[in-house]
């Protein structure tokens, strides 16, 4: 593991490599909520044939989940490579950091390695590889690429508490919790599903909030060692907190 190279650097690659070379594929690959088994035989066949996988790094460990995932599948040769990301309030920081790993990314590409963006969950979806690919096809509006959808984290709270999360003509709605503001109830409209997600500090604010009439399912993350789950909202209540955590609010 090692991080990316620098603005610079990368640009100086693809300048050298770019003239007459078959670019590489760009695979964006979602590794679904933390369980290994729950990578789709796609990803897995995607990722034992790249030359470098980059994933988030994390600020809480020495691996990133998505790291732990890739360690734990067979057959993978290629490099990995942790990319640090801000999660500043300055949108403009935040994407700066962003176009310079895709520039990074994009010099690989340039000498013909065909590389992939692996996250937790799926790629288009509240995902950092929507932006960074947001970012490679502005360098590149010609980029060759794939995305390889993931396993929802939502659908595996579902399984793991064998609770339907919608039937019949009812509506899935997914809200990120961080966007309802403090004092706020969550708008739980009726024969409806909300699942809010990153419930990190604001769990038990929400949970107070919620009719009691509503049924309640809660997970953090699922399909990992420590991962929890419960339908009981005075269980839930002495949960510890987990970033990767939701609610299901079936109403």
């Amino acid at each position: 593991m090692r991080s990316a190279r620098s603005r610079g650097e990368s640009g100086r690659r693809a300048l050298l490599c770019g003239a007459g070379m078959k670019k590489g594929m760009f695979y964006g690959v979602g590794l679904g909520p933390g369980d290994p088994e729950l990578v789709t035989l796609k990803a897995l066949r995607v990722l034992q044939g790249v030359g470098r996988i980059y994933a988030v790094a994390s600020r809480q460990s020495d691996r990133s989940v998505s790291g732990a995932v890739i360690a734990a599948l067979p057959g993978i040769t290629a490099e990995l490579v942790e990319l640090e990301f801000t999660m500043s309030t300055d949108w403009g920081e935040r994407l700066a950091r962003i176009d310079a790993h895709a520039s990074a990314i994009h010099a690989e590409l340039a000498c013909g390695a065909d590389c992939a963006f692996v996250s937790i969950g799926d790629p288009m979806t509240y995902s950092t590889c929507s932006y960074l690919l947001r970012s490679l096809r502005r360098l590149d509006p010609g980029l060759a690429f794939e995305i390889v959808p993931g396993v929802n984290s939502w659908s595996a709270l579902a399984a793991k508490c064998g609770e339907p999360l919608c039937e019949d003509r009812e509506i899935l709605r997914i809200v990120p919790s961080y966007s309802i503001a403090e004092g706020e109830a969550p708008e739980l409209p009726e024969c409806s599903t909300t699942v809010l997600l990153k419930t990190y500090r604001t769990r038990n604010r929400l949970l107070e909030a919620l009719p009691p009439e509503a049924r309640v399912l809660y997970g953090a993350n699922l399909g990992l060692d420590n991962e929890t789950y419960s339908s009981r909202r005075d269980e839930i209540d002495a949960l510890p907190e987990a970033y990767l955590s939701m609610l299901a609010v079936k109403k």
